[in-house]
């Protein structure tokens, strides 16, 4: 039994809980469905779902490959009405007839988990977890070869013959199973059906709606948007478009805030004020800004992610954002457009996020542009969820104007070079000369330009 693999204990207690869990759920599922049956544990490990079940009444049969796992499963969880079997579980429908099968903590341990799936028609009924791709994303975990979106896993089931009847979830590792939750685990309750109804792949927009979903799919989106604000960056992406000969040689979409896209074409553009109170605006102060922007929105063809759409801008969109929050752990924190389009792009599961423009570089920044640390919020929250995030040198979002040793504080004696990612990075320290009384000083002082001397003179 390797360790970290598996959950190994010789008392139920001493498993971790949403383990448990899920057993004391699959039980009470099972009692209505098919009360007293026969059900196979795949991939049981050590025995205490097996356990589990056996004590709620069913006739357990109970398969894993590892002959250390079942030898210890006998010795700390036997009994009466479980068979433990050493078996590879893509040979699991040799075992027979069964009324439903338990796939926990299982699927994601394959690389080709078609096989297993395919042996388990078996059964009519299927209760099976994954990690959720959306709120666990893998990183190359230990004895891991994937996670799932909601998607992804029905898509999965669909291809070897199940349809998922219930959603269920689990949202850390003390939770409970619970329905509608899109948490760290996806529990899905599927029933066999015939070859002839899932010849065709499940797609977006195929994808049932009529069960309870944790939370509807995304539509199809862009795996790589560039987002643009007005930031002096901005300027860096026309060089850089420029030279490639066109934006689709750099990404899928781009996306524009507010003015931006009426001065760069843009595949979508974010404008989040209520235009009623932009209006407003305008009429206090006719030769702003904001009076020059409101034209063009009304001739602009959208979409315009907005607050509250309005029919004389019919270009504008309502900004879907009971769905947004859904996918990104119901996180309430909005203070510019620029983190709505960020949250957006989560959402919508971008793959790769190049924000430009994002700078909060102006004069007097340290109290009059309040958005920078909502930006960085949402980028680091789709960092978490596995996005790449491509920053330009010349922003000051995330610090990327600055060289790589002045981003570690507390390090002024020593030269930091960092060397591999992923998991497995390497740091050095190199002695340096420790800064002046002066220059230390000059570093809290934040009521200065904040962006370094060398992008101020370009």
């Amino acid at each position: 039994m390797h360790e970290g693999e598996r959950q190994v204990g010789p008392d139920i207690k001493n498993i971790r809980p949403d383990h448990t869990a899920r057993y004391f759920w699959a039980a009470k599922v099972l009692n209505k469905k098919c009360p007293g049956g026969r059900v196979v544990d795949v991939a049981c490990g050590v025995g205490y779902g097996s356990k589990i079940l056996a004590d709620a009444g069913f006739l357990v049969t109970a398969i894993d490959k590892s002959v250390e796992a079942v030898a210890y499963a006998k010795k700390h969880y036997a009994h009466d009405h479980i068979s433990y079997v050493v078996e590879d579980a893509d040979n699991i429908g040799n075992i027979g007839i069964q009324d439903a099968a338990v796939c926990f903590e299982t699927i994601e341990h394959l690389r080709n988990p078609q096989a297993l799936l395919d042996s388990l028609r078996c059964a009519p009924l299927l209760l099976a977890s994954v990690p959720n791709e959306e709120k666990f994303p893998w990183r190359r975990q230990k004895f891991h070869y994937r996670h799932y979106t909601t998607l992804e896993f029905a898509g999965l089931l669909h291809q070897c013959g199940f349809e998922v009847v219930e959603w269920w979830g689990q949202n850390g590792s003390e939770s409970e199973v619970a329905k509608k939750v899109n948490g760290r685990t996806l529990v899905a309750v599927a029933k066999r059906v015939a070859k002839s109804k899932t010849k065709k792949p499940l797609t977006a927009k195929k994808f049932r709606t009529d069960i309870d979903l944790p939370f509807l799919p995304p539509p199809d989106g862009p795996k790589s948007v560039a987002i643009l604000g007005l930031g002096p960056s901005l300027e860096a992406f026309v060089r850089v478009t420029k030279r490639l000969g066109s934006t689709k040689k750099l990404c899928d979409e781009v996306w524009g805030l507010n003015a931006v896209a009426n001065i760069i074409q843009c595949d979508r553009a974010f404008h989040m004020d209520n235009v009623k109170v932009q209006e407003l605006r305008a009429e206090a102060n006719p030769t702003g800004n904001i009076a020059a922007m409101l034209p063009w929105l009304k001739t602009h063809r959208g979409p315009i992610y907005t607050s509250i759409p309005h029919p004389d801008y019919p270009g504008m969109v309502e900004y879907p954002l009971a769905d947004v929050l859904n996918a990104c752990d119901n996180q309430r924190y909005f203070n510019s457009t620029a983190a709505y389009a960020v949250a957006y792009a989560v959402y919508l599961g971008v793959k790769q996020l190049l924000p430009w423009g994002f700078d909060f570089s102006y004069e007097n920044n340290h109290h009059a542009e309040r958005g920078r640390g909502c930006v960085e919020f949402w980028l680091g929250f789709a960092r978490a969820r596995g996005i790449e995030i491509a920053m330009p040198k010349e922003t000051s979002l995330m610090d990327a104007c600055y060289p790589p040793e002045e981003r570690f504080y507390g390090y002024d004696g020593v030269k930091i070079e960092i060397e591999g990612r992923d998991g497995a990075e390497t740091v050095k320290f190199t002695p340096r000369d420790l800064p002046t009384a002066e220059e230390i000083e000059a570093r809290y002082d934040h009521s200065k330009l904040t962006t370094p001397e060398h992008l101020r003179q370009t």
